[in-house]
């Protein structure tokens, strides 16, 4: 006696090729979800007074504000209160308050200028305090790319 070969029915191919198209399809629609991630890369940069600065490879933004006194001394105003910089005005006056925004080893000069008031000193810090705050956000954005200050 001979083995009986085994050959499949018609239906049972038929269903065999509509499951193999059912996986295929269904695998092909689970795939396109995965394209929807998105990976930002842009380069970031700031523009101010017609200058560019490329913050690609920034580590640290920082700050500092200081005030260069007649004789020549540099002094850290940053967190002076209105009697300190009144004291020290008093005592030199003018003073080129600078007010700079510390991009790793690349300084950007935010404001510099003279000073012989107490409210040229307090408006210098508030706008300069909104920028920083601006800069922040910026670099927290992974969206945006380019960041103009005024």
């Amino acid at each position: 006696m001979s083995n009986p070969k085994f050959l499949p029915s018609q239906p049972v191919v038929a269903y065999t090729r509509y499951l193999v198209v059912f996986l295929l399809a269904i695998s092909v629609l689970s795939m396109a979800g995965c394209g929807s991630t998105k990976v930002y890369t842009a380069q970031k940069s700031i523009v101010y007074r017609g200058e560019i600065y490329n913050l690609g490879n920034i580590q640290k933004v920082g700050s500092r504000v200081e005030g260069k006194l007649p004789n020549g001394d540099v002094v850290n105003m940053r967190n002076m209160d209105k009697k300190a910089v009144e004291a020290l005005l008093k005592e030199s006056s003018p003073i080129t308050l600078s007010a700079i925004v510390e991009l790793d080893q690349q300084d950007m000069v935010y404001r510099r200028g003279p000073m012989t008031k107490y409210s040229e000193y307090s408006s210098t810090m508030k706008s300069f305090d909104r920028a920083m705050n601006d800069i922040s956000k910026f670099m927290a954005d992974k969206k945006k790319t380019q960041l103009k200050l005024k």
